[in-house]
């Protein structure tokens, strides 16, 4: 395959497997890398996320491991804002942006607070309770239950 590699970020709360309908689309004509964020999916953390730029570095040591050395990065919400910090990190390793449902602005005191306390509170109580609170809130009311499974299985 000569195309351009497509790395997809995911988005909070979900894993790799939000990205199964575009891998299966695009597998066919380049190469798809669509990593676990560290601590979501089965990526287990060597170490705490402290700061949010710790993901770009992770996406970035990806690609020195896999040997990419230009791709399409594309992300989905906080993917997004993962994306865009990876174009800030190393643009001239990124020929392509795709960014869907995310804002371009730095995280704030307030949000990095909010994050903290949702993830202390994972720990503790693990993710099942948080996925059946947020479900409704991320899908549409006419969803089928089919795709609300999906949803649910991804978090």
């Amino acid at each position: 395959m000569t195309a351009i590699p497509l790395v997809l970020v995911h988005g909070h709360p979900f894993d790799h497997t939000m990205w199964r309908p575009q891998i299966e689309a695009f597998s066919a004509s380049r190469r798809v890398i669509a990593p676990d964020l560290r601590g979501y999916g089965v990526a287990i953390p060597s170490a705490p996320v402290e700061r949010f730029e710790r993901f770009a570095e992770d996406i970035e040591a990806l690609l020195d491991v896999l040997d990419v050395t230009g791709c399409v990065l594309a992300g989905l919400s906080m993917g997004g804002q993962i994306v865009m910090d990876c174009y800030r990190r190393f643009p001239e390793r990124i020929r392509g942006l795709v960014l869907a449902d995310t804002f371009p602005a730095a995280e704030t005191p307030e949000g990095v607070r909010v994050r903290h306390t949702t993830a202390d509170r994972l720990l503790r109580e693990g993710m099942r309770g948080y996925a059946d609170e947020v479900l409704e809130k991320m899908v549409a009311p006419y969803a089928s239950p089919e795709v609300k499974a999906h949803v649910h299985g991804m978090m």
